[in-house]
């Protein structure tokens, strides 16, 4: 069987997502994780050496996923998972690579190693999974004894995934006790059927990234004496005014209690009670006791059924949300570069940019939002 430091993954990403409209379809949000998030989760406690395959957007996935290295494919014009695949081989040194597409966010827990003892006990040089139904050729274990024919396969003009598996020593793997592990995210009504789709920018106001029916979510970044609580102060009562129920999550640094020492809650809490709900006339709150910070998308998922149009958030700057940068022009730090996420600029001197606002005219913000959010 082979070992594990012998297996590298690669996450295939590389395609053009023609059904979601040519949007970067690794980045869209699932639960308010991008789909490669959902995947790398899965993947991480079955290998460590986890590749991205990209052909857009490169520095976008370089900011958002540091620990993995990433390869493009060597053909160009798109053309296929097998290219993906070739170009994995002809970028990186393992003798297997495990592969699996970007559009399947809950991939089985045991891929690797039932892909790995098929594999073994067949003598293969590839395996895949099988879902009882129906083949998924892109998840698939593969020894790099196959590159050569691989090339050629390619040059010759064929691009069929399985055919081009029938030609090697292949097997199909059974997975059919849990066939829903390979529920792929292809369309937009993919994302809204099940029900938990966070927010997607639009083509048009994120360059590529598309929005699907949800809460929408806005980020109002910038750097340290920028003034985005300041901001966030003035724009809540601003769009309030326009009838929009505003929600926010703020990331703080430090460590937060919103009991106070010495009441009965705080003395039940100190004796282990968790969660605790403290209530009163005007507003109550849940005070859960965790370990580490909780997942983003969990923290969203509290804002499902309360009649919020927005969540508006500060802080969280690397889960890759739709946002508004803010910049001074007493601010130290150069503005940062437009990335695929950045819908709107606004800063305090003139610039050169889609979408500027004025950082100190709020009626304005709470428009282009207004509109943002009704599109």
């Amino acid at each position: 069987m082979a070992q594990i430091n012998e297996i590298s993954a690669v996450i295939l990403a590389g395609g053009l997502a023609r059904r979601l409209n040519g949007v970067e379809k690794g980045l869209q949000l699932l639960n308010g994780k991008t789909l490669i998030s959902h995947i790398i989760e899965r993947l991480s406690p079955q290998i460590c050496k986890i590749s991205l395959n990209v052909n857009r957007l490169q520095e976008t996935y370089q900011q958002q996923y540091p620990d993995c290295s990433i390869y493009s494919d060597h053909l160009t014009d798109f053309q296929g998972p097998l290219s993906g695949m070739l170009s994995g081989f002809q970028n990186l040194e393992s003798e297997y690579l495990l592969f699996v597409p970007c559009d399947s966010p809950f991939l089985p827990l045991n891929l690797l190693q039932k892909l790995n003892i098929a594999l073994t006990i067949n003598s293969a040089q590839i395996a895949y999974a099988h879902d009882g139904e129906r083949a998924h050729p892109t998840f698939a274990l593969i020894h790099r004894s196959v590159a050569t024919a691989l090339a050629d396969y390619l040059a010759s003009g064929e691009r069929r995934l399985f055919e081009f598996f029938k030609s090697q020593k292949s097997i199909a793997v059974d997975f059919s006790e849990q066939s829903q592990a390979f529920q792929n995210f292809n369309t937009p009504e993919d994302f809204s059927e099940y029900g938990r789709t966070q927010y997607a920018p639009t083509t048009l106001e994120c360059r590529g990234v598309l929005r699907t029916p949800a809460i929408p979510l806005l980020a109002i970044t910038g750097y340290s004496g920028t003034g985005k609580t300041t901001l966030l102060e003035k724009l809540i009562p601003e769009l309030t005014k326009r009838n929009i129920k505003v929600g926010l999550i703020k990331h703080s640094h430090h460590n937060v209690d919103v009991d106070k020492a010495g009441k009965d809650s705080h003395r039940m809490r100190m004796a282990g009670a968790n969660p605790t709900m403290v209530v009163c006339d005007q507003r109550w709150a849940l005070m859960t006791e965790t370990t580490e910070l909780a997942s983003f998308g969990y923290l969203v998922q509290q804002f499902e059924g309360k009649g919020v149009d927005l969540v508006l958030i500060e802080g969280f700057r690397h889960e890759g949300l739709p946002k508004i940068q803010l910049h001074r022009k007493g601010i130290e730090k150069p503005l940062p570069e437009l990335d695929p996420f950045t819908i709107a600029t606004a800063t305090d001197y003139p610039l050169d940019r889609e979408n500027l606002l004025d950082i100190n005219n709020v009626e304005q913000i709470a428009e282009f939002v207004a509109r943002y959010i009704m599109q």
